[in-house]
């Protein structure tokens, strides 16, 4: 899934990396392509489909963004480890009376951030679908200091509205100190996410997503990508998909609870 023979840069290559991919896609015979990964790898099974080959999509990316499904595998077993995290910075904060800010990954979408922050109480969860005001960011953790909570958990994903070069954790740090007289520490969970076992739900996901594959081949069911919608095993088309990216809504359920229990999300003050 890291390779993506579409890009221009590779286009312009001398090697022309599409022609060759569908030249060794007739050589070796193959009925079908199973392609498995984010939306890069959509686009590239979408691309791949329209010029003549087999193709099936696979949805297995840890942001949870590619539009048309309800979950992607590899997601849950992220927002585990992340959640897991945030659990392990609760005691630490508490006993040395901080601000804990925690970074997890997500550039155009928060998904990780938003369950991983529900799931492990944070205080603020910052998206990078919800533009955040730094005074609300401050005026609350003012509002919990007086409240006299001892400490205050702060879950950001990486791709936040933020200058260039500065990683948003830090940035978030270095707003709160330079209006705050609370001492911050950051935590990137960076790479963590990515490795390690399979939630029990990815490897369930992931059994499921692959029978359907087999069938949609079996019926001669090409161009489509499985997926999940109400917890039923479907699939769609993936010219609907293309250039598309699935990011979490403002008003999203979860949003709306996690709201009303007095979580904030960097525009309004609970």
């Amino acid at each position: 899934s890291r390779e993506k023979p579409f890009k221009k840069d590779i286009l312009q290559n001398e090697i022309n990396k599409p022609k060759l991919i569908k030249e060794h896609y007739e050589q070796a015979k193959f009925d079908c392509l199973v392609c498995i990964g984010g939306n890069g790898t959509m686009l590239t099974a979408s691309l791949l489909s329209e010029a003549g080959l087999n193709i099936i999509g696979i949805p297995k990316t840890i942001d949870n963004d590619v539009w048309g499904t309800d979950v992607t595998f590899g997601f849950d077993s992220a927002v585990n480890i992340a959640t897991e995290s945030i659990d392990r910075l609760h005691t630490t904060a508490n006993s040395h009376k901080r601000i804990m800010i925690i970074e997890v990954m997500g550039h155009h979408a928060g998904w990780i951030a938003l369950y991983s922050g529900v799931a492990g109480g944070g205080d603020i969860i910052l998206l990078p679908e919800i533009p955040y005001n730094e005074q609300i960011i401050c005026g609350y953790l003012e509002k919990r200091a007086i409240a006299k909570k001892a400490y205050s958990i702060v879950v950001v994903a990486e791709g936040i509205e933020k200058p260039k070069k500065i990683k948003a954790g830090d940035y978030i740090a270095k707003v709160i100190t330079e209006n705050l007289d609370y001492e911050t520490r950051v935590t990137v969970l960076g790479y963590l996410q990515r490795g390690g076992t399979p939630s029990p739900t990815d490897r369930i996901l992931a059994t499921r997503y692959g029978t359907h594959a087999v069938d949609l081949i079996a019926e001669d069911r090409y161009s489509e990508m499985v997926c999940v919608i109400n917890n039923d095993i479907t699939s769609i088309k993936l010219s609907e998909i293309q250039d598309k990216t699935r990011l979490v809504p403002a008003n999203f359920p979860l949003i709306r609870k996690a709201r009303r229990f007095g979580t904030c999300f960097g525009d309004v003050i609970p």
